[in-house]
């Protein structure tokens, strides 16, 4: 399956580049974009699919974060873009309020690095 969606600025958000129109992309850079978007999810955002979003208040911030709870929470929502075939890699590191990934991730375009 092709990925096609509506092209978002650096803060997630739609935006006219071109100061009119609205731009679609479609394959790789599409695949990436709409991985990054559910990375960027917190669970329960979705309000028509509250099991959609990565856990990051149950596994990241919090008193006591779990890596391994947080590394699945996110393998599963970049495994639910339709063009992802697996997750090579995944290196999540948790610091003071802050987290970090850098995913390989093998799509139907060929292995693609994200980092979020």
């Amino acid at each position: 399956m092709t990925t096609a969606t509506l092209q978002m600025n650096d803060e997630n958000d739609l935006f006219l580049p071109d100061g009119r129109n609205l731009v679609v992309l479609n394959g790789a850079p599409a695949c990436l974009q709409d991985i990054l978007s559910k990375t960027r999810m917190r669970l329960g955002e979705d309000i028509y699919n509250v099991n959609n979003g990565v856990d990051y208040f149950g596994t990241v911030f919090t008193p006591q974060p779990n890596d391994g709870a947080a590394r699945k929470s996110l393998i599963d929502n970049i495994k639910a873009s339709p063009d992802v075939l697996s997750v090579d890699q995944l290196i999540v590191s948790i610091g003071k309020n802050t987290f970090n990934y850098e995913a390989q991730i093998m799509t139907v375009y060929g292995l693609k690095t994200l980092r979020g």
